[in-house]
């Protein structure tokens, strides 16, 4: 299983197949996806992306120690269960943990929240509302 760092413009696809089908593909394209510090990890099978998750060097306004957020989390419906999600976030971790993270947070999916449950994240939210896409919790991952 492969896991890498890949270019802003390889996420966009994947992004708009799995978390914005019924939005414009410029919707899948995040203001922050360029900025300085960012990165985005794909994971690989056959020579294909089939998982994405960019990291924002961005801090929770709550959760100041974490210094990254994730955002446009995205795996495809034909290699789900394979483990694909996981290693990369656990390559996240891995690389996080390497320039002195803390931990980092993320925006995730009330159908989401059981995945990054077994990957250790708790939920540190109530449930919110982000217009066009549905229900939310903040939930966190600390090293």
């Amino acid at each position: 299983m492969e896991i890498r760092i890949i270019q802003a413009p390889e996420v966009i696809s994947l992004r708009h197949e799995v978390l914005r089908p019924n939005q414009p593909i410029e919707m899948c394209t995040y203001p922050d996806d360029q900025r300085e510090g960012t990165f985005h990890l794909g994971g690989i099978k056959g020579g294909h992306i089939v998982a994405v998750g960019t990291f924002i060097q961005r801090s929770h306004e709550t959760y100041p120690e974490l210094t990254y957020q994730l955002r446009g989390m995205a795996t495809s419906p034909a290699v789900r269960g394979e483990g694909y999600g996981k290693a990369l976030l656990e390559e996240a971790r891995n690389r996080l943990k390497a320039q002195g993270a803390d931990g980092w947070w993320c925006n995730a999916r009330l159908v989401a929240i059981p995945f990054y449950e077994r990957l250790g994240l708790t939920v540190a939210s109530e449930s919110f509302e982000i217009e066009g896409i549905g229900p939310h919790h903040i939930m966190v991952d600390r090293f």
